[in-house]
């Protein structure tokens, strides 16, 4: 990195430590004195003249003394946390053509991993068993596709889907709503999965060293996650769901958005259900993303022979190429309704039952 990169991106972080200036009007400073450097030094009126209105510059004005950008930058690169400009070749090339991008970002692990086509995979914190078992049949040869996954690090299908990943040797990128710092990562509970994240792929956020969460920073933080990848998959989701704005802000990106089906009684399946009814790819198996992505499923071949549960042997014992309709099903394994159901939507996801539509299934291999 030159010196001026350098210098500019010393200044970047400086001006970013003003909360009152977020992303539209570190672009306005931009725009307007040319380089970060030049609009640190500015005085109020420059900065009227360069758009900002006299109310941010009152409050920006005096805090601007109390920040050394020297300092600052030198925390940084003690913490190993990286600085990444709009400009930067290494900024994630998708990001690049959002509506509102992150004019700057901060990483810690592989900058390499942001050079990987991502997918987007995100979902309720009340992740049911369902979901889970969704997660870890989808994410092995979605990874071995090479594609990375992006993800927030909440809990349920967001901390599950980067854990799916690291356990399958694959890129996992955490998005976050706060610093990239380890006082400052949150939830707290994901931590040590956080410090896995970084030995395999790399943590992200805009915000800079010490912001802790706020709920506003949620839909800021989605619009990254969906940004950098080019398809965005919702595992579960209600209706008033985080991972419902994430596939709208995919939509809006004009990225492909993908959904799991669940059961119609489950409160965390009627978002997803609701999204297919919209018009997102409905997933019933790896192989459903891989092909609306245009990506090869070769690589992701030798993950097809999936194990199955006591429970899933059982059907598939029962089922022929023959359809058979769910009751006599039902009544010829001597099962739960609702264990039926889901046994055999993941038998779907792993390409050995096909629904004929009607409640009607056959054993296809």
């Amino acid at each position: 990195m030159s010196i001026l990169d350098e210098t500019n991106k010393i200044f970047a972080n400086a001006l970013n430590l003003l909360p009152e200036l977020g992303p539209a009007r570190l672009f306005k400073l931009l725009n307007y004195f040319g380089d970060y450097q030049t609009a640190w030094k500015a005085n109020g009126r420059q900065y009227q003249s360069a758009g900002l209105d006299p109310k941010t510059v009152s409050l920006i004005i005096p805090k601007k003394p109390q920040i050394n950008p020297e300092r600052e930058w030198d925390k940084l690169k003690q913490k190993q946390i990286a600085v990444i400009l709009l400009s930067d070749a290494e900024y994630p090339p998708l990001l690049k053509e959002i509506p509102s991008p992150p004019p700057i970002l901060y990483i810690r692990g592989s900058m390499q991993a942001l050079k990987k086509d991502m997918l987007a995979v995100v979902g309720s914190r009340k992740m049911t068993l369902y979901g889970r078992q969704a997660i870890n049949e989808l994410a092995p040869p979605i990874v071995n596709s090479g594609l990375a996954i992006a993800s927030g690090l909440a809990f349920g299908v967001d901390a599950e889907a980067l854990s799916s990943c690291i356990n399958a040797q694959g890129t996992p990128i955490a998005v976050l709503a706060s610093s990239v710092d380890d006082r400052s990562i949150s939830p707290k509970a994901n931590f040590l999965l956080a410090q896995k994240i970084i030995k395999s792929g790399c943590l992200v956020s805009e915000y800079p060293l010490g912001t802790q969460v706020y709920k506003t920073n949620f839909p800021q933080r989605n619009r990254i996650i969906s940004g950098m990848s080019i398809g965005t998959l919702v595992v579960e989701a209600d209706l008033e769901s985080g991972a419902l704005i994430t596939a709208n802000y995919a939509l809006e990106q004009n990225r492909e958005v993908f959904a799991l089906p669940g059961s119609i009684f489950s409160e965390v399946s009627r978002g997803t259900n609701k999204l297919i009814k919209s018009g997102a790819k409905l997933v019933a198996s790896y192989q459903d993303i891989l092909e609306e992505l245009n990506i090869s499923a070769e690589m992701a071949a030798n993950h097809e022979n999936f194990e199955e549960t006591p429970d899933e042997e059982v059907l598939l014992s029962s089922l022929s190429r023959n359809p058979m309709h769910i009751d006599d099903l039902i009544l010829a394994v001597k099962m739960a309704p609702a264990a039926v159901n889901s046994a055999l939507t993941l038998l779907e996801l792993k390409g050995r039952v096909k629904n004929l539509g009607g409640a009607k299934y056959v054993k296809i291999r």
